[in-house]
């Protein structure tokens, strides 16, 4: 066998050594030319998140300034405060401000609803002292006697002088139990006067805990019966009153829809009807009653009572808040806070007490007082009256009322 040639064995070496550096070198190329791909693919990545984040700041470092006119650069400078004030005016401002009808429009519903609608905290008052003491009369009882005689006479001849009026007439004296009536048991027609009777089933209420007087009631616009509202008069509907301040507006401004308010919280007239009769109840107020009316019409309905009976629930309220305060101050202190003009007040001397729940009701001409009136004895007075006018009904009762403080001085001369 021949043995192989030294030089060819060393040209094949070589050419295999050339051939492996060659590889070498062109994966070395490979992976440079890939990291740098890599690096300025990231170089790129981190320059786009530069530019989200900094982008005032991009090219301000490499940016040459460029002399320019003033005019140039005053009308760039323009364009550009322009085009930056329509940008952020699309994409942040509000519309700008055009006044017009609608904002009128807008102006008038936010004063009618400016209002607070939130009921207004329960009236507090400030308990009631009676007197205790009272001047012992000056005469006889056998005096006293012809003196009620003659006050009784008095009524009675102003009665017979106006037979076109229907008149009724209810005295209790508090401190001897005294009394007298003059057409006390015919039916008369009580309005608002009937809020007594309602209001003490109201306190009684309260103190049971079977009436809460935070109840709240709603004025939604509704009318008023008869037409005497100062919540319709006062307020915009929406406005919520408590059930405790109904009762203070029916006795204080003999205010209609609040007695509606509270009737309907506390069971009707049939609820009041209910809980007063063991009192006095000469006359249902709920069932109906047949009578002749001061024009001479007959007249049939409900909604009827007598002096007798209102005279006797301003008596059993009197004694109720003397024994009771807590329970009926509510009622009592409404009664010495009325609004409503009293007629007996031009017959009794200055400064002396009277509290009183007034009823008018327009459409039957038919007007009434009760009065608790704490002077130089304490008395009860209840008038009613059907005649022309609320004006005529206000005489009746002052000349009735002056007979009555006319025999009390005479008692005490």
């Amino acid at each position: 066998m021949k043995a192989p040639n030294p030089t060819f064995l060393t040209k094949a070496s070589g050419i295999k050594q050339k051939r492996h550096t060659r590889a070498l070198i062109a994966f070395v190329i490979v992976v440079i030319l890939s990291l740098a791909t890599v690096f300025i693919m990231w170089g790129a990545h981190m320059q786009s998140i530069y530019a989200e984040k900094f982008p005032d700041m991009v090219g301000a470092a490499t940016s040459k300034p460029t002399k320019k006119s003033a005019e140039d650069t005053t009308a760039e400078e323009t364009s550009s405060e322009e085009e930056t004030s329509e940008e952020t005016t699309s994409d942040t401002s509000p519309a700008p401000f055009v006044p017009g009808i609608e904002t009128m429009e807008t102006a008038e519903e936010t004063e009618e609803t400016s209002q607070d609608n939130n009921p207004d905290p329960l009236p507090s008052y400030t308990p009631v002292e009676f007197l205790t003491s009272h001047p012992i009369q000056s005469v006889s009882h056998e005096e006293r006697d012809i003196l009620l005689e003659g006050l009784q006479q008095n009524v009675l001849n102003y009665i017979n002088a106006n037979p076109d009026e229907r008149i009724s007439f209810r005295y209790i004296n508090l401190a001897s139990n005294e009394t007298l009536g003059i057409n006390d048991l015919i039916p008369v027609i009580p309005a608002g006067a009937y809020a007594l009777p309602a209001g003490i089933t109201y306190c009684e209420g309260v103190a049971s805990g079977l009436i809460i007087p935070t109840t709240n009631v709603t004025y939604m616009g509704e009318g008023a019966p008869g037409n005497n509202s100062f919540i319709t008069s006062t307020y915009q509907p929406g406005k919520i009153f408590y059930l405790g301040t109904c009762l203070t507006l029916s006795i204080t401004h003999n205010d209609s829809l609040a007695y509606n308010y509270l009737l309907n919280n506390i069971g009707g007239t049939e609820a009041v009807w209910e809980h007063m009769y063991p009192v006095s109840g000469y006359i249902n107020y709920t069932v109906s009653v047949t009578y002749e009316d001061y024009t001479g019409t007959i007249l049939r309905g409900s909604g009827r009572t007598c002096v007798y009976d209102l005279a006797s629930y301003m008596e059993y309220l009197y004694y109720g808040y003397i024994n009771d305060c807590d329970t009926y101050l509510p009622l009592i202190g409404a009664m010495e806070s009325s609004e409503v003009p009293c007629a007996f007040s031009s017959s009794f001397s200055e400064g002396t007490r009277i509290l009183h729940v007034s009823g008018r009701n327009e459409e039957s001409h038919s007007y009434t007082e009760v009065a608790l009136i704490d002077g130089d004895e304490p008395v009860i007075l209840v008038i009613s009256c059907e005649c022309a006018s609320y004006d005529r009904a206000n005489t009746i009762m002052a000349a009735l009322s002056g007979y009555l403080n006319d025999f009390l001085s005479a008692c005490h001369q």
